[in-house]
């Protein structure tokens, strides 16, 4: 099964192509946006409680609207963890299939691709290193600029915030843990002369806290769009102390497809604050996405992310190999757009 055909499946509709982009071969028209769009609506469910930190050291990122404070969910934060995903099952696939991989590549070294950051040095940011700038995960998400390249990639994966329905007060607990001092087995460390408690607390999202909020997918070819989504519902954990906190489910209750963005995160939670029933809230962004029925292809589930995943699972090697030729193709439309210039 072929990336367009596993598309048609997941959103029960034929002739969808012009919502995505033939990158069956180089077309240096294909290195610009050409309005291809789709819209993905999301919730992320905790099926665990959560450890959601970002810069600032506060353990809980909150926006204030209306009065009230609500945890948020930052996008480079799901994107970290679903670009993870997307390498282990590139990963996963090569290791069953070098010899063929090697062969779209082109090259017979060993693959490899890993998102290592690199130390800072003075007043240098912190770069992102082990990437490779050929894979379908590179592709789509993007890279910084190499030494042998002469143009970044940005990533045709978009996103904002995405907000807890749930103001702080329902969502968030405050717990203490013990820090065991391994040689003594106490909870108390003697320093300097000087006997010091080893308890900490974090704040955490509670179990069953949902957020909502939609991504948007621009100029992907139908295999590359069949592997995303696959790879986002597949993403298990979020945030920090992974091995202990973070399990998470995502919901795609509705997928839009139009020539531009429609809608956002803010306004899908104006829509179902103070909601804590996942289905409800399914509900109401399905009645909310409908409202875009004249402008855009609209599709309504309870949650995609069943038959996404029984779909992808199948033709999964096909797929990939599909996103593979899919991503190597886009780059050479981009090289040749840019000798054309």
């Amino acid at each position: 099964m072929n990336g367009m055909e596993a598309v048609s499946k997941i959103l029960g509709k034929e002739k969808l192509d012009q919502f995505f982009a033939d990158l069956s071969k180089p077309n240096k028209e294909n290195a610009v946006p050409r309005g291809r769009v789709a819209n993905v609506f999301l919730v992320i469910l905790a099926e665990g409680e959560l450890v959601i930190r970002h810069e600032g050291g506060e353990d809980v990122t909150l926006a204030t609207l209306d009065g009230e404070k609500y945890p948020m969910i930052l996008h480079e934060k799901l994107i970290s963890a679903w670009r993870r995903e997307m390498l282990e099952q590139l990963r996963h696939d090569y290791d069953n299939n070098k010899e063929e991989t090697n062969k779209i590549r082109g090259k017979s070294d060993e693959w490899h691709c890993s998102l290592r950051p690199t130390a800072a040095a003075g007043r240098k940011e912190e770069r992102i290193g082990g990437l490779c700038r050929e894979c379908p995960n590179c592709m789509i998400f993007g890279y910084a600029v190499g030494e042998e390249e002469k143009y970044n990639l940005k990533s045709r994966i978009e996103g904002d915030v995405y907000l807890s329905t749930l103001p702080e007060r329902k969502s968030v607990v405050i717990r203490t843990f013990n820090a065991v001092d391994e040689p003594t087995h106490t909870t108390f460390i003697q320093s300097e002369g000087a006997r010091t408690g080893a308890l900490f607390r974090l704040s955490l999202i509670k179990v069953g806290t949902p957020f909502v909020g939609k991504i948007a997918l621009k100029d992907l070819s139908p295999a590359e769009f069949a592997l995303s989504l696959y790879t986002l519902v597949n993403t298990t954990r979020i945030g920090g102390i992974k091995s202990d906190f973070g399990k998470i489910r995502i919901i795609i209750p509705a997928i839009a497809l139009c020539d531009h963005e429609v809608s956002s995160g803010y306004e899908i939670f104006e829509e179902v604050k103070e909601i804590d029933n996942a289905s409800e809230i399914v509900r109401k962004i399905n009645a909310h996405v409908k409202a875009f029925e004249n402008e855009c292809q609209v599709f309504t589930s309870n949650d995609f992310s069943t038959v996404i995943t029984d779909i992808v699972s199948k033709n999964k090697h096909d797929i990939i190999k599909e996103a593979w030729n899919n991503g190597l193709n886009f780059k050479k439309s981009i090289e040749e757009f840019i000798k054309s210039k």
